[in-house]
């Protein structure tokens, strides 16, 4: 009988306790989704159009691209143009673009983004702008965004 008491006390308390540690939001504050929540699994990365939308860039649709070549600093760089990614999310009117990655930002007017700037793959999968405008050591690599305005 004792043991009956003691085994049900203990299961008792094992479930208080593991109740206790779990964590809810509270009623008052809306879970955020995080930025990896927002982007998709398979996108390489995400447009924000200047009404605020979004539009995830997925390696599916960038291989239906055209390649383009430039060449800077004496290396060829192999990409999609920057205006054919922009395409895709059906952006052909803008002032200028700001990509985000792993390293500096760059903005580029919409004069830039001409036949001289692309998006190169890198060796680990992810993209870098490639552009004429922008010293080579400057350009931005493994990028997660970009904004139109």
């Amino acid at each position: 009988m004792k043991k009956n008491i003691l085994l049900t006390l203990s299961l008792l308390l094992v479930f208080v306790l593991s109740a206790c540690g779990a964590s809810t939001p509270a009623a008052t504050e809306p879970a955020q989704p995080s930025q990896a929540e927002s982007v998709s699994a398979d996108a390489l990365f995400q447009i924000v159009k200047a009404d605020g939308s979004k539009f995830d860039v997925t390696l599916d649709a960038v291989k239906t691209l055209p390649l383009a070549q430039l060449t800077v600093e004496g290396k060829v760089q192999e990409g999609p143009k920057l205006l054919d990614i922009l395409a895709l999310a059906d952006i052909t009117d803008f002032s200028e673009i700001t990509i985000t990655g792993s390293s500096a930002p760059s903005t580029l007017t919409r004069e830039q983004v001409d036949e001289n700037t692309i998006l190169d793959f890198s060796n680990r999968g992810t993209m870098k702008l490639a552009t004429t405008y922008i010293p080579k050591a400057e350009w931005t690599k493994d990028i997660t965004e970009i904004t139109v305005k």
